[in-house]
């Protein structure tokens, strides 16, 4: 059986576990040879090691996972990228596209359909998010919704979910270890860049994306 050289890009090492065991349970040929638990070193261990296909997750905190693809896509002839996101939505597949992206699939659906993926990328096909998924994301909300990661810069991602968590600008300015008035203006940055009227608005769009 042909031997295929994988890479795992996740800062949960549960979740770098768990896509690990299955992939070895249906192909234990294939080879993990690297993890990876951010950006900068999945860059620096998929420049070393030059894996056959980077698995790559979405939202990470140094970089996002589509930059991490379009390094790797740029810089190792031959390497197919596939993209593992909480979300299926439509607004980033377009992008996942243009940058060469070969896979991108939820990861609520990894257990059932990783294995189909990887083998369909290997045979030189594509392997995008389900219809199945995107229903469910559409009953969610409106497919023009776009997650908060694919807008806010890490650092306004800690803000917004202390700001979900129910902080106010005080507390968010201790733990931050920031003023209060730049507390007051991640706040009101971050509402504008979410198009979020109210705070409550920003608790939802926190628990859609899982934030909190």
């Amino acid at each position: 059986m042909e031997s295929v050289r994988i890479l795992i890009m996740d800062d949960h090492e549960l979740v770098r576990t768990g896509l690990i065991s299955i992939l070895a349970a249906s192909h234990p040929e294939w080879e993990i040879v690297g993890e990876a638990s951010s950006a900068a070193e999945a860059i620096e261990k998929g420049g070393s090691l030059k894996p056959d296909i980077a698995l790559l997750d979405l939202a990470m905190p140094d970089q996002t996972g589509l930059q991490v693809a379009e390094h790797l896509i740029e810089t190792i002839p031959g390497i197919r990228v596939m993209i593992l996101s909480r979300h299926a939505a439509a607004p980033i597949l377009d992008q996942v596209r243009k940058a060469g992206v070969s896979a991108y699939l939820a990861k609520n659906e990894a257990p059932r359909v990783l294995v189909t993926a990887v083998e369909r990328v290997l045979a030189g096909e594509e392997f995008f998010a389900s219809q199945e998924a995107y229903r469910r994301e559409r009953e969610l909300d409106s497919s023009e919704y776009i997650p908060a990661q694919f807008l806010l810069t890490p650092r306004d991602l800690a803000v917004m979910r202390l700001l979900a968590l129910g902080r106010s600008n005080k507390e968010l300015a201790a733990e931050l270890g920031i003023s209060v008035r730049t507390a007051e203006t991640h706040r009101s940055r971050i509402l504008d860049k979410m198009d979020a009227e109210t705070l409550g608005d920003l608790v939802r769009m926190a628990i859609r994306d899982n934030m909190i």
